[in-house]
This record gives structure tokens, sequence and C-alpha cells, in this order.
């Protein structure tokens, strides 16, 4: 390995094309993206959409869902294996220079956010847990901040770091669903025939199934690009999404429904296995937490090549410690909300640039304003959307992704027509 490629490897190739000796096969994507699944947000979302929906329309919910985000994800994974760009990297060679400033800008500040919501929703959670079970009380720091420190160490090991914790969480969560399952298994008719209590309509259930990994997503040319074949690293992330992802919202509801808890973690609390119950917790909130803030530094290091990969890993870490003290969580939701809409534009917009536009070279100015444009066109009917003013399929992200196509589309065809009318 030459000096340059072991100075990119250290940057974790933030500006620098993946070199094909470092990529593998699509199973690096699958348990990254199978292992950040395997967190709270999922548990707590199954139990609202079965709870709300009942069994048999919670089943096509979640199996809806599952397929939309399949099919976003493995696109957004094919192009990074393609180009074997990140997502930074990718804004550049889509919005040009100062258009891929603002692009990188909105990805750290959303993973930034996302993470700090995280560690928020970990220490609260786990502290809860660790109260009944111990009957002490355990503060919401003692478990949050200690676990920034695990985060970080995952995170400066890169995408390996990230698999190699998938590998370890996807069968421990394969576990706990099997234990909780047969710990239910008496009752099992009883929450077949259970009716809904009709706080969620199908539609949204399906857009939170969407969106609760929306922004993962958007991120997946970070872990696409370390994959020599685009249908490999396609399959890895649409088996996650399609297949892994609904089938672990309906075992992980079975328990929810049967004790009336809020998610499967205090299910398995009230069956009486919290500890280990607690550990899936610890991963999955480890993994996801990493995942966001790896993308997030890719994002700055891209933007400042001047600084060091770990010190911005470290850096971000302690903003989000500062924004756990600070209870920022509850604060940042409006606002995240509001990027979870804008940025699945903004990888379609990116996703057919690459395909259709020539992603390998920097985008020129006329392309650059498609992109952009395109890609304010998409987030302001998915803002508009999430507000109920205009609604095209009950989805804000779908809405918001078919909108900057047909913008990016008809834009580029104009452009087209207009450089063969001139020749």
């Amino acid at each position: 390995m030459t000096t340059h490629d072991t100075e990119a490897a250290h940057h974790g190739y933030a500006t620098d094309l993946v070199p094909p000796d470092q990529q593998g096969s699509g199973w690096k994507v699958f348990f990254i993206v199978a292992g950040s699944l395997c967190g709270l947000p999922c548990f707590i979302l199954a139990a609202q959409i079965f709870g709300s929906l009942g069994f048999r329309q919670g089943v096509l919910a979640v199996l809806l869902g599952g397929a939309i985000s399949g099919v976003l994800g493995a696109l957004t994974s094919a192009t990074g294996s393609r180009s074997r760009m990140g997502l930074a990297l990718l804004a550049d060679r889509t919005f040009g220079p100062l258009g891929a400033r603002a692009v990188k800008l909105v990805i750290a500040l959303s993973l930034i956010g996302w993470f700090g919501v995280n560690i928020g929703v970990l220490g609260t959670t786990g502290a809860r847990a660790l109260s009944q079970i111990s009957g002490h009380t355990v503060a919401a720091l003692a478990v949050g901040l200690p676990v920034c420190v695990l985060i970080a160490a995952i995170t400066i090991a890169g995408a390996t770091g990230l698999e190699k914790l998938g590998k370890v969480l996807v069968p421990c969560t394969l576990i706990i669903l099997g234990l909780s399952f047969y710990l239910v298994s008496d009752r099992i008719t009883e929450v077949l025939g259970q009716p809904g209590s009709g706080t969620l309509s199908f539609g949204s259930a399906v857009s939170a199934m969407v969106g609760t990994y929306v922004v993962g997503i958007v991120i997946q040319p970070d872990y696409g690009r370390f994959v020599q074949v685009p249908a490999g690293a396609a399959a890895g992330s649409g088996l996650a999404l399609g297949l892994f992802y609904p089938a672990l919202m309906i075992i992980s509801a079975f328990a929810s429904l049967v004790t009336g808890a809020p998610e499967l973690i205090s299910a398995m609390i009230i069956l009486g296995v919290g500890i280990p119950a607690l550990v899936v917790l610890l991963l999955g909130a480890w993994i996801d937490s990493s995942a966001c803030l790896y993308s997030a530094s890719l994002s700055l290091a891209n933007q400042f090549p001047r600084l060091n990969f770990i010190g911005i890993v470290l850096g971000i870490t302690a903003i989000g410690v500062v924004l756990v003290v600070l209870g920022a969580d509850t604060a940042f939701i409006p606002f995240l909300i509001a990027l979870s809409v804008c940025l699945p534009p903004l990888a379609s917009v990116m996703v057919l640039s690459a395909w259709l536009a020539g992603g390998e070279t920097p985008a020129g100015a006329g392309q650059a304003r498609t992109a952009a444009v395109a890609w304010i066109c998409g987030a302001a009917v998915g803002l508009t959307s999430n507000y109920g003013i205009l609604r095209l399929s009950h989805v804000p992200s779908i809405d918001a992704i078919l909108a900057a196509t047909a913008v990016f589309m008809a834009l580029r065809l104009a452009s087209t027509r207009s450089q063969l009318a001139r020749g």
C-alpha cells in the first residue's frame, strides 16, 4: 500500500475512491444494516403498529414498508459499490463544490442530531430497565455517557468494526426473538385474533416503517462502496431491509402484545429475562449510533480534509455527550423530522446522477443546478406532505423521492433537447 493509500485509509477514504483490494462481499452491508435495525426504535414501532392495526393488518403494513425500504436501500448501496464513493464524495460529484458544502453540512447535522437522540433514548430506557431489575434508581446519564466511549471505539474502526459488531448482534437478537416467542407461544392464538386500537392508519404505519430507517438508507453508499459487485451490495441491503426488517418487527411484536409492554425490552423484563434483552438493547444502540457517527465524520472529513478523522470522531462524540447532558434530544425532534423528509430526495438525486449523468467526474454548472433544483423541489413536496398540505402516496418520504425524481428527469431531458437543438 502506497503512502497515499495509507493516508486515505486512515481518513476513511473520505476524499478518495475505495481501492478494489479493499472491497469485499455484500455480507458486509447485510450485517451492518441488519445490526443497525436491532435497536429500540424498531421494537417500539413494532408494538405501536401491531397494537394499532391488529396482527393481520400489521403484517401487511410491515411487509409493504420493508419492501419499500429494501428497494431504496438496494439502490443507494449499489450506487456506492458502482462508484466506489461514499455519500459525501457523491455529493461533490453531483452538486459541484459550492452546492456540495450545503449538502454535506445537512448530512452531518442530521447524523449528529440522530446520534445525540439515540444516546439520550438509550440512557433513559436502559436506566429505567436497570431500575426495574435491580430495585435501585439508576440515572440515565450513568448509562448513556459510558456507552459513548464504546461507540467512538467502533466508529474509529470504520465499516469493518460495524460489520464485526453486526455479526455479533444479529445472532444475539435472533436468540432473544426466539426466546420471546417461546415464552408467549401458548397465547399466540389470542394475539392473532386481537383487534387493533386504530390509533395509527395503515398508511401512517407504512410511512413510520420507512421513516424509521430512512437516514440509514441515505447513507448506504458509505458501506456499499466497500462491496466489489454492485448486485452484491444491493442484495445485502435489500435482504436486510426487505426481509430481516419486517421479520424482526413481526416476531418482536408477539411478546409486546401478550404482555401489554410498550416494546420488546420491557416485555422481556416482565417475562423474567431482562438481562439478555438489555444486552441486545446495548448492542443495538451501539451499532446504530456508531453508524450515524461514522457517516457524520466522513461528511466532515470530506469537507475539511486537513482534520484528522479520529479527531473528528472524538469531537462529534463530545458534542453528542453535551446534547445528552442538556437533554437536547427533545428539542431536536422537530428539526430531525424535517431532515428525514429532506434527505430521501437528496439520495434519489445522487443515485440518478451517478447512474445516468456520470458520477465519476465533477458535475458542470448546469448539472449541479439541475440536481439542486430537483432536491429543493423534492424536499418542498416532502415537507408539505408531512404536514398534510399535499399528499401523493401518504408516505412523505416517498412523495419527496417521486417529486425529486420527476423534476430531475424533466430538467435533464430539457437540457438534452436544448443541446441537440444548438448542435
